[in-house]
This record gives structure tokens, sequence and C-alpha cells, in this order.
């Protein structure tokens, strides 16, 4: 694991993949120039916001989160909602068209805050209102990481770039003691730009989660049923904060750096009780339980960016190193009081830590060839982590087992070039190619045991959109994508959760791989726009949960490989007014998914997933605003996921042109509630949990400055694509 070994890797592997970023580069210099210029696209990697906002492009839609009127009191977890295909649920399990292997990232890169378990508290705890925009990529191209069979979901953070200065206030105040509020601002002049801003939020949620689980024996009776009730209250703070500088040296070069420091608590409380019976009904256990739960995290980054703008139009350079660091800790206690089998009083203490490093720098090149359009690039990626588990009570196991420190270090270097060409006035094809050395270490630190892992994987992709007309068009789509396992989930060592559940890593696991396929037609007008998309998965080496009873009813759960799966569906997305003053956008996406593990054999489901969002401008002062999703069926290996739906409802007024009143009702209709079953050959469980709900927010917002900002139409309605709501923005091929 030493640096020495690193740096012979690194250099072997971009000593190979060198080869291909020259290759490239010298068929760009003997290319014959065409007659005509190319058009200047943008940067395949890159998401700029320099005024208006990103359009849609051959491999992405952008949906425009400034047009919610809830956007200053909701999360990010609520921006997402809003978004087609999109789901997050109470836990903050992000999904795209039901799959959870996806990947989120921040202004166009990936971060430590978006890794592994941060995510879901990260995306429950970040401000929406400091989200522009969201982009939904649902076949990456090879310009992107091959990482997330599910796609990429990028979160585009607000920026304003136009002369002059500008700002906006918000303060929130929501039921069960919530509130919030935001500052935000940016300020523009001759060469420099800053922009920069604060939020602080608390949320308190209380939960209720209920379970029943069997163990079944050989014939598939069961030899003993336990059920169980939580109710937990919680409160979470979070704040954040960042910053930025743009320098233009002069008319072809920009350098750019961002700093942003997030950090959030939940302290938390719980009570319930568990009762187990055996196979004639006859209770064996019964006791109460009581637990505190109190969590921390914190994340910083730097990004530090040269963007230089060449000679012919649509040649851009562009570096980025990005700086990213993600820690946190958990420490629960539970005191167990029991009535059966004797009356007794014992306890448990769960304390874990993590401390993620990563630091990923690329050089993403575009150039022009006549009419055509090449880009190559590379990204260096290196994630160093530590995670401490430290357990101590009464188990079945034994607490030296359930003690344990993983450590990991790991360096992903690739490579990708693409090619875009038109044929014809009809055709336009965008073919890529991206390969990826992993080299991975692992350290159990308590053993003394050592493990590494070296492969190289390629990933191809294809675009190709063809013009119907004007207004319509259809595009074609194909992508390799990977679901790498988890380095954490790696760790062989046992993991305490409570006094009937563990977990354990599995060092055999190799990665997940996914062929995507996808054909859409698109029709865009004045006043209505709609698409139409089929898609197509096939799966190998699906990475999947398992469980199994051991050690007198203690539940382990691991993950193996050896499962396939395939999977498609038909997605449709409308956005039309039906008046003056109503725009409704609607969706849905029917899916078939089947999936063999060899644990359950084959599972299949048929899900239907929907979406409404209508905005109603009844005055050029008050706009109400209603959103409602439901989510389909999902397999989850070993089980499934019952449907879900949420709704949220908002109302604005303007005070005067630069203050705006909002209230918003999140979840009126009490839809927020997860059910899950698992069916092995060993095991049966349905678990519950339902969150508080509905719940309030009362939120003034107040703009100042003379730059017009980017949400300034917000309660203007626009009878065209991009208008109110989460709506497509108009856009190219």
């Amino acid at each position: 694991m030493s640096s020495p070994k690193y740096r012979i890797r690194a250099t072997a592997s971009l000593s190979v993949l060198a080869s291909l970023l020259l290759a490239s580069a010298a068929a760009a210099q003997t290319a014959p120039a065409a007659e005509k210029p190319a058009e200047k696209t943008e940067e395949p990697t890159t998401v700029t916001v320099t005024g208006a906002k990103a359009q849609n492009r051959i491999d992405r839609q952008v949906y425009d989160n400034t047009k919610n009127a809830d956007t200053a009191t909701g999360s990010a977890a609520d921006a997402l909602n809003k978004v087609p295909s999109v789901t997050v649920d109470a836990n903050g399990n992000v999904a795209l068209r039901g799959n959870t292997n996806v990947q989120v990232y921040i202004d166009g890169k990936p971060s430590a805050m978006m890794q592994g378990d941060n995510r879901a508290g990260a995306i429950q705890a970040m401000s929406g209102g400091d989200i522009s925009s969201v982009e939904v990529i649902n076949n990456p191209g090879a310009q992107f990481s091959s990482e997330g069979s599910g796609g990429i979901i990028n979160l585009v953070m607000k920026k304003n770039r136009k002369p002059g200065g500008y700002g906006s206030v918000t303060a929130s105040v929501g039921s069960s003691g919530r509130y919030n509020g935001n500052v935000s601002g940016s300020y523009t002049a001759g060469k420099v730009s800053y922009n920069g801003g604060m939020s602080y939020r608390v949320d308190s949620r209380e939960n209720r989660f209920l379970r029943t689980m069997k163990s079944l024996d050989a014939n598939g009776n069961p030899t003993s049923l336990t059920q169980s009730e939580t109710f937990g209250d919680g409160k979470m703070k979070a704040f954040s904060t960042n910053g930025g500088v743009d320098y233009n040296l002069d008319d072809q070069n920009t350098l750019s750096a961002a700093l942003s420091y997030f950090r959030r608590e939940l302290d938390a409380t719980g009570t319930g009780n568990t009762a187990t019976y055996n196979a004639a009904g006859a209770a064996t256990r019964f006791y109460s339980g009581a637990s505190t739960l109190n969590q921390f995290g914190e994340d910083s980054s730097l990004a530090l960016t040269w963007s230089h703008t060449g000679d012919q139009p649509g040649e851009t350079l562009k570096t980025d190193l990005r700086l990213s660091r993600s820690r946190g800790d958990n420490a629960q206690t539970n005191i167990y009081t029991y009535t059966r089998p004797t009356s007794t009083i014992t306890s448990d203490a769960k304390y874990s830590s993590r401390d993620l490093k990563s630091a990923v720098f690329s050089v993403d090149y575009n150039t022009p060839i006549g009419q055509d359009q090449l880009s190559v690039g590379t990204q260096i990626t290196r994630d160093d982590n530590a995670l401490d588990n430290v357990s101590t009570g009464v188990t079945d196991l034994g607490n030296t087992a359930l003690t344990n420190s993983f450590e990991y270090k790991q360096l992903l270097t690739a490579a990708y070039v693409t090619y875009q060409r038109p044929f014809g006035d009809k055709w336009v094809v965008l073919a890529g190619i991206r390969a990826e050395n992993l080299d991975l270490d692992t350290y159990q630190v308590d053993t003394g045991t050592r493990g590494s892992l070296n492969y190289t994987k390629y990933s191809p992709s294809l675009f190709a959109t063809y013009l119907l007309s004007s207004e319509a068009k259809l595009r074609f789509s194909y992508a390799r994508r990977l679901q790498r396992p988890n380095p954490q989930s790696l760790n062989p060592a046992l993991s305490y959760t409570d006094a009937q559940n563990v977990s354990q890593g599995n060092p055999n696991l190799k990665p997940q791989t996914t062929d995507s396929f996808e054909v859409g037609y698109e029709v865009t007008k004045p006043i209505l726009n709609y698409q139409i998309r089929a898609y197509y998965r096939q799966n190998e080496d699906v990475i999947t949960q398992t469980s199994r009873f051991i050690a007198n009813d203690v539940l382990l759960t691991s993950q193996e490989n050896g499962g396939s799966g395939k999977s498609g569906g038909i997605e449709f997305n409308l956005q039309a007014p039906l008046s003056k003053k109503l725009m409704v956008q609607t969706g849905g996406n029917l899916a078939y998914t089947e999936l063999t593990t060899p644990q359950v054999g084959t599972q299949d489901a048929t899900s239907l997933s929907g979406r409404l969002n209508v905005s109603y401008q009844a005055t050029a002062k008050d706009t109400l605003q209603f959103n409602f999703f439901t989510s389909g069926k999902q397999l989850t290996g070993q089980g499934y996921t019952e449907p879900f739906a949420m709704g949220n409802l908002s109302y604005s007024h303007k005070l005067t042109p630069k203050l705006t009143v909002v209230v918003n009702v999140a979840d009126p209709l009490r839809t927020g509630k997860t059910v899950t079953y698992t069916s092995t050959k060993t095991v049966y469980s349905e678990s519950k949990r339902a969150m508080e709900a509905p719940v309030f927010y009362l939120a003034l917002r107040y703009n100042f400055g003379g730059a017009a900002p980017a949400n300034a139409q917000q309660n203007q309605m626009r009878m065209g694509p991009g208008g109110p709501g989460m709506g497509p923005r108009p856009g190219g091929m």
C-alpha cells in the first residue's frame, strides 16, 4: 500500500491509456480542414451556468429547479422528487427508473459527500435552494465514469455571473420545530466574478418502524417468529457554506476556484417492543428497548479549474482538480428490559467512524475537425478511506468478532475518446470508448490481512439523433456501465447492528456489467413538448443482498455475485398549457424487471410509475403548484419493495417585486410510506417504515441587487418548454 507501488501502477496504466489520447490528437492534427467551420459546442464533462440554463444535449435532459415555489423551503430530496423518473424515498435512497445504483454528481464531477453511506444523509440535509438545475443522464457516454448502472444525476449548483451584484435571503419556519434559512449572492465586475452562499437547516423527524421476521426450516416451515415495533424521534441540524471566484485572464483563458463546507448532526431517540415465538406459537423472548443515536458528518471540498478556448470555434481545453473529504461518526446505545425468558436488563453500544479522502484530476480537450467534433480526456481518481466499528454488549456471537478496523486505497485511472459527426442534414452520431484501470488495496487492521485487486475495463457508448422536422427528432443511445462493489462491502469482518442483526462484507465481489439501450421520440413546440422513450438493460454478475440466520436467530446480511437480470420499459413525459394560466406536466414509466439470484431463483415484476406537476398562475402575484408521484414495485434480489407515493403542495405570493411569501405542505396525503419484503429459503420478513406527515412550511424570500436572478421569472407563466416546474428546457442535438 506504499506510494511507490501506486506510482508504478499509475505510470503503467497511464502509459497504456496515453496512447489512446496521442492517437486521437494526431488524428485531429492530420485531418483535412472542412470548408465550413463547426459550430461551437459545450464540453462533454462541463456544466457551465452563464446566464441561460444548460440545454438538452445529445446525452442528457436538463430540468430547471428555480421555477418551483417550494425551492426555498425544501431539501435536495424534495427537488429530486420533482424530476421525471427520479425518486427519493423516506430513507434518502435515490433511484432513477427504479434503479438505486445511480451516481449523483455535483457540478459535473463526483464528490466524497455523495459516495456510499454518506449520500442519503447529504441528500436529505442539503438545501434545495442551492440547486439551479438537475441533469438526468440515463445512458452516460464515454466522457463520464462508467460507474453506476442506473445512470447519472448531476446537481448543478446556483451561480450568477451577470454584471453587477445580486443576492437573496430566505427564512422559513415549519411544523414540529422545523426552520431554515439561507443567503446567497454574487458580484461580477470586469474580469472577476464572485459567488457564495450560506444555509442553516433544522429538521425534526418522527418515524414508525414495524418488522415481522420468520426463520424457516428446509421445508419452508417457520421455526421462529419475531415481531418488533419501534417509534423514533430525531432532530437534524445542517449547516453549509460555499464560495467561488472566476477570473478571466483574457478572452481565451479563465481560472476558477471554489470552496465548500457542509456539516450535519442528527440526535435521535427510539422506543419499542420485540417478541419472539417458537414454532408452536409460545413466547420465548420479550423485551422493550430504548435507544439513543448521535450522528455527525462533515464534508469539505476544493475545486481548481483552468478553462481555455481555442482559436477554432468549438476548441476547448479544461483541466480540473477536485479535492474533497467526508468524515463522520455514528454512536448508538440501547437498553433492553427483558420479561422473557427471565427478567433482566442488558445494554449494548455501537460506535462507527469513517474518513474518506478523495482527489479527482481530469483533463478534457475538444476540437473541431471540419463539421465533426473530437473529444479526448483523462481522469485520475484517488480514494483513501478508513473505517472503524466498535461494539460492546451481550450477543450470542461475542464482542471480539464485532469490533474491527478496515482501510482501503483505490486508484482509478481512465481515458476516453469520443467523436461526433453529422451525416447529411438529418443525422448526428456521437461514438466513444472509455478505458478504466482499477487498482485497489484493502487492509483488515485487526487481523493484518491485506488484499489487492487490479483490472482494466472498456466501456463503449453510441448516441445518434435523427431530425424528423424542426420540431421533432428521434434519439438512439447505447452505453456499457459498471457497478463496482463499494470497497466497504469487501470487508470480511462482522459488524454489529443490534442483538439480532449483524452484517459482513464479501472480499470476492466483482463488478456488475450492464448494457443499456434506449430509443426516444421527442417533439418540441412553442407551447407543447413531449418525449416517449423505450429502454432495455441487460445485467450480468449482479450484486445482490443475502440474508441467513446464524447463532440463535441472529440475522447475517451480506452480498454476493452470481445473479443476472434484464429490464425494459416505456417512459413518457408531456408538458403543455391547458389555459393561459394553467400549465401541466405529466409522465409515466411502465417497466418490466426480471432478476435471477442464487438464493431466490427468478423474480419478475411489472411496475407503473407516474408523476403529475401542475402550476396555476392565479394572478400576476399568485402561483399555486402541486406535485405528486408514484414509484412502482422494485425488486431487491431477495424480495421487493412495494409501490409508494409522495406529494407536495405550494403557494407563493409576491408582496412586492422583490419580496415573496411561500406556503408549502409536504406529503399532504400521507402516502410517503415504504414497505419491503424479504423471502428466501430460510428467511421471510416484512418491514414497514412511515415518516411524519404532513409537514408545513412558511417562508419569506427577498431578492436584492441589480442583476436579475436566475429565478426572477418564477411567478411569470411561460407557455413553452422549460416553463414552470421541472420541465425540460429546449435543446439542440
